[in-house]
């Protein structure tokens, strides 16, 4: 395969930065879906975190025409590299062309990115399409490393999130072009090649999980066969789901073309491969996917308890055993902030909650290291087995995207993001139809050096502080992040009717500085703040000389809503 250089051709999406990603962190992230009916507001949402040890970025990417018949040269390496050194090496030799992709123009996106390879994990684009990603498990008789085309890539040709963002509108429109693409191309997860993967999508109207396999060692690029085999169901309009890194789909209807639909070969690679008697019972995740570990059904049954108490759903720890509803109906509707406290659970209340261990409870009285989660030298000192929970310190950025089908386009989808662990770090909007956004955020991370002016960094550190003291220390966090994220939501109905106004007396692209200039001011407001707390941390924890330390805790202040147009 011919190498290329780096050129202006290719530098749209640069692989400049994150922080490594193990196989282990790929299969850790956590996915929350919520229908319409089943919302407050009547918005589709979506909650989603990346995790596993790395820093992501995120920035947007603009929109492009393209001429009649155009196509684009495609570049995928694999693997991925798990070092530092070998990105710097691959960098080096330039991208591998792989084939030609048909183009006629992209959408503008906003992209969150991690890894090494900066590789796009989800986002949102101009017209209110959102996206994430999930590892999942899968048979090993579905490997294959001929594919081309991945969930995410170290290039946006051969990412099926990148594409699916850049080139659709709606849900369903993402879901038929990511199949389209690994039925033509071949799928070989990037990260994990052994994996399959869900990819979640939601626009205003609908929420999806796609979930992808391989085709089997078998396949070959130029068989005329199908390059994967893939299913997705709609979640209903007045209920919940989520994915926790193994397959959720059950049984398969394909004469509802409403609620699902699958690649041609879904029955008959089952059949072709030995998972499945044709006049037998067809469960997709028993065919396709594995049983997982007690990681995931722990998760599932987690995000279900949370939105679903009273359902009393049963949590053993054994995943053979804890198989839940694709989705269920939520004893209240659901919110903004209800998706964040979910994404922040450790199991609190609940007999997995490893801070109320006896070791972390001496004498009956709560240590102030007790942590739900840290170093792994900690837990083998008090015998304590972590448990993995949805609040993670791995994650490299979690959000909660809120898609409104009323609203205009530039305001109609809403991600509720932070670039860390979503238990220390602090959730800002981050409009649909913002243009640019803040360099702290949007920089590739430096992963050799600490740098104090990248927000990732101050997540991180502020993050690292916290576990010092954790129990105390968490409760100067909260109190930083939990009135910024209050006063965040109690300012978006009055800037959101101001948006609208704008949009409707000057049109889009003042609406859009509009809104541009508000979304940048809320992510500048969270950055110099988490600043300021990482020395008020450093000061009371790490030098436990708390007489020195700041006198007052800091605030996230409140954003400018820019002034309206005079004319």
């Amino acid at each position: 395969m011919a190498k290329l250089k780096e050129s202006s051709e290719l530098a749209s999406i640069l692989p400049v930065g994150a922080l490594p990603l193990s196989v282990e962190g790929v299969r850790a992230c956590t996915t929350v879906l919520a229908g319409k009916a089943a919302t407050v507001d009547g918005s589709v949402l979506m909650a989603t975190s990346c995790d596993g040890n790395i820093m992501g970025r995120i920035y947007v990417l603009s929109a492009k025409e393209y001429y009649k018949d155009a196509k684009v040269r495609m570049f995928y390496d694999f693997p991925a590299p798990s070092t530092w050194e070998e990105h710097k090496e691959q960098v080096k030799k330039g991208y591998t062309f792989v084939g030609y992709l048909p183009l006629e123009r992209t959408y503008r996106c906003i992209l969150a990115a991690g890894h090494l390879a900066d590789s796009v994990t989800g986002g949102i684009n101009e017209h209110g399409l959102s996206m994430g990603i999930e590892y999942l498990g899968m048979k090993p008789e579905l490997v294959n490393h001929k594919g081309i085309v991945s969930t995410c890539s170290n290039h946006w040709t051969t990412s099926l999130i990148a594409n699916g963002l850049m080139r659709a509108k709606t849900a369903r429109e993402a879901v038929g072009l990511m199949g389209s693409m690994v039925e033509k191309y071949g799928f070989t997860y990037y990260w994990a090649p052994e994996a399959g993967c869900a990819i979640p999508v939601v626009d205003g109207r609908e929420a999806w999980i796609m979930e992808i396999f391989g085709p089997g060692k078998d396949w070959t690029p130029g068989s005329g066969k199908p390059g994967a085999v893939w299913c997705a169901q709609r979640v209903v309009d007045g209920e919940v789901t989520c994915n926790a890194n193994r397959s959720r789909i059950g049984e398969v209807d394909l004469s509802s073309p409403d609620d699902f639909t699958a690649s041609p070969n879904i029955y008959s690679l089952a059949e072709e491969l030995e998972l499945w008697k044709p006049g037998g019972p067809f469960i997709w995740y028993e065919v396709y996917g594995t049983v997982g570990g007690r990681a995931n059904s722990l998760r599932e049954w987690a995000a279900l308890n949370s939105l679903a108490p009273s359902l009393r759903l049963a949590a053993t720890g054994n995943p053979k055993q804890d198989r839940y509803p694709f989705s269920v109906k939520p004893d209240r509707k659901v919110s903004v902030q209800a998706l964040t406290a979910v994404m922040r659970d450790y199991y609190q209340g609940t007999p997995f909650d490893v801070t109320e261990h006896l070791a972390f409870n001496p004498g009956g009285q709560k240590s102030p290291l007790a942590r739900p989660f840290g170093s792994r030298d900690l837990f083998n000192l008090v015998d304590i087995k972590p448990e993995r929970c949805i609040g993670s310190e791995t994650s490299g950025y979690v959000y909660i995207s809120q898609i409104r089908n009323w609203l205009p386009d530039l305001i109609r989808g809403c991600l509720w993001f932070t670039l860390g662990p979503s238990f220390t770090s602090c959730f800002a909007p981050i409009y649909s139809g913002v243009t640019a956004l803040a360099e702290s955020w949007s920089r590739s991370p430096n992963f050799v050096r600490i740098d104090r002016t990248q927000v990732q960094w101050k997540f991180q550190l502020v993050e690292d502080l916290a576990g010092l003291k954790y129990q105390e220390a968490i409760k100067d966090v909260r109190g930083v992040f939990e009135p910024a994220e209050a006063r965040f939501l109690a300012l978006q109905p009055e800037f959101e009717d101001a948006a609208v106004q704008i949009f409707i007396k000057y049109g889009a692209a003042r609406a859009e500085r509009f809104v541009t200039e508000y979304t940048n001011s809320c992510l500048e407001k969270v950055d110099n703040a988490y600043g300021e707390l990482v020395d008020y941390l450093m000061f009371k924890y790490l030098y436990s000389y708390s007489s020195a330390a700041p006198p007052k805790l800091t605030e996230v202040g409140t954003p400018t809503v820019p002034a309206l147009p005079s004319n």
